[in-house]
């Protein structure tokens, strides 16, 4: 399954660059946050250090969402959630960061 996140231009993200506008994950379970060790690292203080993990089960087809105890919350199409899977086209934001999930067969 091919997963990518592409990045959104927002006026509220206040200039936070990502370096490519996708993003495809690279692995299986994809960490987002501003630490180090985060497989897609947001540098803003509106991002928890470990924010929300994207975790991709090829067996099942699914996508799914899991935040991590962010201090400002995870979002699907404006929605905060705790955990919920993730449909092609969705609206994704970390904090103050929005993408679009991009889903397809490898």
């Amino acid at each position: 399954m091919d997963v990518t996140l592409e990045r959104l231009d927002d006026p509220e993200d206040r200039g936070i660059i990502v370096e490519s506008p996708e993003i495809g994950l690279a692995r299986p379970e994809f960490v987002i946050g501003r630490a180090e060790d985060c497989h897609l690292q947001l540098p803003s203080r509106f991002v928890s250090r470990h924010h929300c993990e994207l975790i991709v089960d090829e067996r099942d087809h699914q996508v799914r969402v899991r935040d991590l105890g962010s201090q400002n919350g995870t979002f699907v199409n404006e929605a905060i959630v705790e955990e919920c899977e993730l449909k092609d086209g969705d609206r994704l934001r970390v904090g103050c960061i929005p993408f679009e999930v991009h889903i397809g067969s490898a």
